[in-house]
């Protein structure tokens, strides 16, 4: 009577498929990386999923690019404290004011994991990973498992030092979470960025406890790629100028492949109820950008049946969550006329879809000869999953 959950071990056995690539081989450019040359960082939230890393890369590629979601004037004001700094660099181009200035414009964006990745989306790194700007902190421009390790005892770096870490850091951003706790050990970052945080999320009712923010992008959709592939799309149509040379937006197969399955990874290939129209226009733009159909066959999963649906719908509805020593834990227990097969599926949504760290589901039925669940007449039958983020165990209940 208990829905089975495939250990990571099975989940990565059936993912190595012939090394046919099924996308071009297209690695990122190599960008100068020496201790305070300057860099922004983009973070998934712990355990990323398909979504929030698509996101991430994404808008990493717009920072890349210097296309930041920022109002116009701030913006102006900003390349003139750019010019200004500029000028005093080649007045007196010592370590101190390098160290001060704030910088604009199209710089290196990387990616960073903060605490690893789903099953799913680690079977989908371990093919393409050398395709994206991904990046562990330690290896930042100018971070050493030293600075790490100090810093989370010792968070007073001074930026301006040429030895510090930060030096460099312009902007961090957040994808697909709006909390502290969901950034595990890339929290230290927050504080050092010169020109503050920005989040990107879908999730409305959500709220923030990080005041380093200057910029909240939160729209009403099923995805948070969803809200980058429009940015990435209207950035294509645009005439954007830096520094006197046109910036022409282009994805690769990889990055319109990788945006078209956090479509599909959030809104359930587009029929739960979050779902809007933008996400399948999205999904739509992301198709005729080159996205790979078999790609996306091999990593997307398959949608819920109706049954399966609407028990994720009610998790969603009545989930109880507490949060103990930054870990969120979400529990619900409903009732159901009798046996639902897939639990582990809908388990697994109903956590990435609540942002917890880790979802307990049971389902209590009245068992009888007829059901699946047998029991020989023994009541109150549960069939229970529950799905963990921070070590990727899937056990049973």
């Amino acid at each position: 009577a208990v829905a089975t959950i495939h250990p990571p071990s099975t989940i990565a056995t059936t993912a190595i498929t012939s090394p046919a690539a099924i996308m071009e081989e297209q690695p990122p450019p190599s960008v100068n990386e020496k201790r305070g040359e300057p860099y922004n960082v983009v973070c998934t939230h712990i355990t990323a999923d398909f979504d929030t890393l698509a996101s991430a890369i994404g808008l990493a590629k717009l920072w890349t690019l210097g296309i930041y979601d920022e109002h116009e004037e701030e913006k102006d004001e900003d390349d003139d404290n750019v010019k200004e700094a500029d000028e005093n660099k080649d007045e007196d181009d010592d370590e101190d004011t390098r160290g001060k200035r704030i910088v604009d414009g199209p710089l290196p964006t990387y990616v960073v994991l903060p605490r690893g990745a789903h099953p799913d989306v680690q079977r989908f790194l371990s093919l393409h990973k050398h395709l994206f700007p991904i990046r562990s902190l330690k290896s930042l421009p100018g971070f050493s498992d030293a600075d790490l390790k100090n810093n989370h005892h010792h968070n007073d770096h001074d930026d301006r030092n040429p030895q510090s870490p930060y030096r460099g850091l312009q902007r961090v951003g957040l994808v697909d979470a709006q909390r502290r706790d969901r950034l595990g050990p890339a929290e230290i970052l927050l504080p050092h960025a010169k020109k503050g945080v920005t989040i990107v999320d879908h999730h409305v009712d959500a709220e923030s406890d990080i005041p380093e923010a200057v910029n909240y992008i939160v729209e009403p959709v099923g995805s948070v790629s969803t809200m980058i592939a429009e940015r990435l799309r209207n950035a294509g149509n645009a005439r954007r100028k830096h520094g006197g040379f046109e910036t022409k937006v282009e994805l690769t197969e990889a990055e319109a492949t990788l945006l078209a399955l956090g479509i599909h990874s959030d809104t359930g290939s587009l029929v739960y109820d979050s779902t809007t129209a933008k996400d399948a226009t999205m999904l739509g733009w992301a198709m005729e950008m080159g996205a790979s159909q078999a790609a996306i066959a091999e990593h997307a999963k398959p949608s819920l049946s109706d049954e399966q649906q609407t028990v994720l719908t009610q998790a969603l509805i009545n989930v109880n969550s507490t949060t103990i020593r930054g870990v969120t834990i979400s529990t619900v227990l409903l009732s159901a006329d009798g046996f639902i097969s897939g639990l582990a599926a809908v388990t697994k949504d109903a956590l990435d879809l609540s942002s917890s760290d880790i979802f307990l589901l049971a389902v209590c039925y009245e068992a009888t000869r007829g059901n699946r669940g047998g029991g020989g007449g023994k009541k109150g039958k549960t069939n229970g999953n529950k799905h963990g983020n921070d070590n990727n165990n899937n056990n049973n209940n």
